[in-house]
């Protein structure tokens, strides 16, 4: 196995991991993820734990546990025709607590997505408009609020406009984000150009919204997501996440495949959420 010791950044808490079959002529299949165990950590000290069950390199149940291993709640993934359409979480005597359902237009774009959580519900309707904007309105509690989406030549989201503050990235050439800008700093990320991902693996949470590069942005209706956007020609492995004096490490351990098969997250050089993958051979 390969230990990659470097500095690096977890950008979000929970990374879906997922991958499509080789069409290739090689009788040797891709790895297809089962189940990923993580650990969340405060002050140095494990605190609660989640299991994550995949089918199909898609997740398929979120189980979260207390320090003593005692199920708090779970979460249920669905999909129609390949793109997830709703996730739900429950309590361990089956109550439902949370809805997201997702609606596509026939170019599959979301178009619409209402969340429901503990009977409070956000509705957040899309418009892609003619000059190649996105415009979100979202609504909750009678209350309605707008932002605005530019996509650059290529049709990737690179800007988002509200009220209350202003995003831009940058992409690489392999459209790889490198730069986060809005109201709250900088955000600058660097990747592993030596240690690739396996073909056909990618490292962002991909497949799950259809063809349109744009949909976890969308998804997540803020631009902060485009880090784990599927628009990558090449994805690779993020080693380093820095804003000002703030240094998140990231230490992936790979196997001969560059197959993940551990991930630590550190938050100032201190262990916030450690994940292990497990793979169906």
């Amino acid at each position: 196995m390969k230990k990659l010791n470097l500095f690096l950044i977890l950008l979000i808490g929970l990374v879906i991991w997922s991958c499509s079959t080789d069409d290739s002529t090689d009788s040797k299949k891709d790895k297809l993820l089962s189940k990923m165990k993580i650990t969340v950590y405060n002050l140095g000290e494990p605190e609660r734990f989640v299991t994550r069950v995949y089918e199909d390199n898609k997740p398929k149940t979120d189980s979260f546990y207390d320090i003593n291993n005692k199920l708090t709640n779970y979460f249920n993934w669905t999909y129609n025709n390949g793109k997830l359409s709703s996730n739900k979480g429950y309590l361990p005597d089956k109550t439902l607590t949370y809805e997201f359902t997702i609606s596509y237009d026939d170019m599959e774009r979301i178009t619409k997505t209402i969340k429901t959580d503990n009977n409070n519900i956000t509705t957040t309707n899309f418009i892609y408009n003619s000059d190649n904007t996105i415009t979100s309105i979202r609504e909750f509690n009678n209350n309605s609020s707008t932002k605005t989406f530019f996509t650059n030549n290529l049709g990737l989201i690179y800007k988002e406009t509200s009220d209350n503050d202003s995003i831009e990235v940058i992409y690489d050439n392999d459209n790889n984000v490198t730069t986060i800008t809005s109201n709250f700093g900088i955000v600058n990320l660097t990747y592993d150009n030596i240690n690739l991902p396996p073909k056909n693996f990618p490292v962002y949470e991909n497949f799950m919204f259809g063809v349109n590069k744009n949909n976890y942005i969308i998804y997540g209706n803020s631009l902060n997501m485009a880090t784990n956007n599927e628009a990558s020609i090449l994805p690779k492995f993020v080693l380093k996440y820095e804003r000002g004096s703030d240094t998140n490490i990231q230490d992936w351990t790979l196997d001969n495949e560059n197959y993940p098969i551990n991930k630590k997250y550190y938050t100032q050089n201190q262990l916030e959420i450690n994940y292990d993958f497990i793979y169906n051979q």
